[in-house]
């Protein structure tokens, strides 16, 4: 199983933007998470075509997904 913890946030056009971490420390604190999202917003260092990538936050979340191999390279 593969666990990934996603950020994510809003655009400066009201569009999501995702900040993916794999392999994330276990049962984080959401004030934590959240403080951190908060510092990516304040430091407003992400722009696209003069668009602010971080604007607010939307969510947190871990995802986890199942990989089964069907043919495994020899």
């Amino acid at each position: 199983m593969v666990k990934r913890l996603e950020l994510r946030f809003e655009t400066g056009e009201g569009k999501t933007k995702v900040i993916g971490i794999d392999q994330p420390a276990e049962n984080l604190d959401p004030l934590v998470v959240q403080s951190a999202m908060e510092q990516i917003i304040t430091q407003d260092m992400f722009e696209d075509e003069g668009i602010k990538l971080f604007t607010k936050i939307k969510d947190a979340r871990y995802v986890t997904r199942t990989v089964e191999d069907i043919i495994e390279e020899a």
